[in-house]
């Protein structure tokens, strides 16, 4: 019992980078984490799509969060660089590129702090590693911001995804 409330009151967490900050996905979200490889644009989609990858047979949409989360992009990306964080989403086949995927690490939830009331829709909050801050992200929260953030565009709808994907690479816009 006393064991099973210490494993309640722990997580793990996938961290990670975007530009220069540190960030974390819980592990139980996170399916797995790929090599960047160069994706397939979709007509009409805002800049932080990154496009369309082929994953073992798979079609993911991969999503920039650099770009989704206004953090300024210097420098273009090469094959190879950068991961991909494959969630695991219902439905959905979804990657977030990142900078470097660091490591799997155990943190308190007493460690945890709560995040600036402005970012608190996708960011849960902050855990201190060291001298290091790391933004914890659930990324279900980070999914339903997206679908608002392209404006319902239902190429994020899962039953319709498929369909909605042809349409925009056939550029038509009864999507």
């Amino acid at each position: 019992m006393l064991q099973e409330v210490l494993l309640m009151s722990e997580r793990q967490i996938v961290t990670f980078s975007i530009g220069n900050a540190n960030y974390g996905i819980d592990v139980q979200q996170v399916r797995e984490v790929v090599t960047y490889r160069k994706c397939t644009r979709i007509p009409k989609m805002p800049s932080f799509i990154e496009g369309l990858m082929n994953l073992r047979g798979q079609v993911v949409l991969v999503v920039n969060l650099k770009g989704f989360l206004d953090i300024p992009e210097n420098e273009r990306r090469e094959e190879g660089s950068g991961k991909i964080i494959i969630i695991d989403a219902p439905d959905l086949h979804i990657g977030f590129l990142v900078g470097e995927v660091y490591s799997v690490t155990r943190i308190s939830n007493n460690d945890v702090e709560a995040p600036p009331t402005s970012s608190q829709r996708i960011i849960t909050g902050i855990f201190k590693k060291g001298e290091d801050l790391i933004m914890i992200m659930d990324a279900l929260k980070a999914i339903e911001a997206l679908r608002e953030n392209i404006g319902g565009t239902p190429v994020l709808t899962p039953q319709t995804e498929e369909v909605h994907v042809l349409k925009a690479v056939e550029g038509r816009k009864d999507m």
